[in-house]
């Protein structure tokens, strides 16, 4: 067999001829080097009366006489090598010999090629494997019947169904919904199933594969799980309509007085100007309020929030908040303060504390029945300070509880506006000054929002 350039004894057979296999020569070397340059059978009776050629075959140095060789390759192909015939003297090689040789040849030829096809195919199909068991997108593919032959690890993990439950089986039997486009497209589309209780938004694409006359042979369905994306993208729509909302209220309030005070045709008396003003005064400061709210979360996201540490009186901040609180209420709200005697400085941002606390006692109201009780208490935890909004409001479902501190969430069952951002800036804010925040809670048993700030060192 021809190994670069060099041809190489692969097999061997007869007495004489075995102990050659793995010999190495030239391939432009003794009769077999002929051949190969030839491209045709060569038959000798007695090659061994020339020197080089004997010199270039092994089998002729070792005393083997006669010689006839053909190469090995398909019709109008390279040769791959040459299988030769020894005799173990002189010998006159008749046609039909010649021609059984190269008939010999010519299968071997094929034999080689359709081998290395085999192992070409063996190989590209082990790397499709692991390339499909890899993969992270679900890969399913199904014949021309529908029914499925492919279900990689992927769309295992995605469905909850094992590979041995869809092969063989009809996608729609499998997750109770067609894959199959109505129409041919090669565009992504978004389909959901239902997944036990849960359901599983998908990005689905699909291939067409055809045969030869151009029927369909089968398709081949690619998707993966957009249902966290899906869902964040709903919460961005009903966020942009909250604020929206939140933006278009005190606008519109504004732009009413602001008309109503610059008409001619009215003279309103110094009493009414001035209800008109604090009316256009309080819009204002809401809307003043979201916008801070919102470049709040801006600065979270990017790591721009400003935070000074300093020596903080947890109790005073607590006490004046709850002061403040108890004035503005105005739905019969009772909101109390509990601050330990002994309580420690803490190292922290009064500012950025005071807001904190003003969103989760504006949550605890907001979420609370009229009359409701409202307790801020303030106490040492350990090595840091505990500072705790509690409620006796509508609880917080447990499907909400590990979502309540994500942007754009709100509570389903509260009074009144909000944009759901509220608690994502607490629990940012509270981060930036280097403690937790948590919330214990129980549906019809009100809320319990805690946070810990560490205690000032000398």
């Amino acid at each position: 067999m021809l190994d670069g350039a060099d041809v190489v004894v692969a097999a061997a057979a007869g007495s004489s001829a075995e102990s050659a296999r793995g010999a190495r020569s030239s391939s432009t070397d003794g009769v077999a080097g002929d051949v190969l340059a030839a491209r045709a059978p060569i038959a000798h009776a007695d090659p061994s009366a020339s020197a080089g050629h004997a010199a270039g075959d092994p089998l002729l140095a070792s005393g083997l006489v006669g010689y006839l060789g053909v190469p090995i390759a398909r019709s109008g192909e390279e040769p791959r090598g040459v299988l030769s015939v020894y005799s173990l003297g002189s010998h006159t090689w008749r046609v039909e010999e010649v021609e059984a040789l190269t008939t010999l040849a010519a299968n071997a030829g094929v034999a080689l090629v359709n081998a290395e096809l085999y192992q070409r195919v063996a190989v590209e199909r082990e790397q499709s494997a692991a390339i499909l068991a890899n993969i992270a997108d679900g890969i399913v593919a199904v014949d021309r019947e529908g029914r499925t032959v492919l279900w990689n690890h992927a769309a295992e993990a995605i469905t909850g169904v094992p590979a041995s439950e869809a092969v063989g089986r009809l996608p729609r039997e499998v997750l109770r919904r067609e894959l199959e486009a109505d129409r041919e497209t090669n565009a992504a589309r978004l389909v959901s199933f239902s997944r036990g209780s849960e359901e599983v938004w998908l990005a689905l694409s699909e291939a067409v594969m055809r045969d030869p006359a151009g029927a369909v042979a089968g398709r081949i369905f690619a998707f993966r799980d957009i249902s966290a994306e899906y869902a964040v993208e709903q919460m961005k729509s009903g966020f942009v309509s909250s604020v929206s909302l939140e933006l278009r209220a005190p606008l519109t309030t504004i732009y009413g007085f602001a008309q109503t005070l610059l008409r001619d045709d009215v003279t309103f008396s110094e009493y009414d100007r001035r209800t008109f003003l604090d009316f256009i005064a309080r819009e204002a400061e809401r809307l003043t309020a979201t916008v801070d709210a919102l470049l709040q979360v801006a600065r979270i996201e990017t790591g721009d929030l400003a935070v000074t540490l300093e020596a903080t009186d947890v109790g005073a901040v607590v006490n004046e908040l709850v002061a403040s609180a108890s004035a503005s209420d105005q739905n019969g709200h009772r909101v109390i303060a509990e601050v330990a005697a002994d309580m420690p400085t803490a190292r922290a941002d009064p500012v950025k504390l005071r807001d904190v606390l003003e969103q989760l006692v504006s949550n605890a109201v907001k979420f609370s029945p009229d009359g409701g009780t409202v307790t801020v208490s303030a106490k040492r935890f350990g090595d840091a300070v505990e500072v705790a909004v509690s409620d006796q409001g509508t609880g917080i479902p447990p499907s909400e509880r590990e979502r309540i501190f994500e942007k754009f969430v709100r509570g389903g069952t509260g009074i009144g506006r909000g944009t759901g951002v509220g608690l994502f800036i607490a629990q940012g804010l509270v981060r930036e000054m280097g403690g937790r925040i948590h919330v214990d809670s129980e549906e019809g048993s009100g809320s319990r929002f805690a946070f810990e700030l560490p205690l000032m060192r000398e």
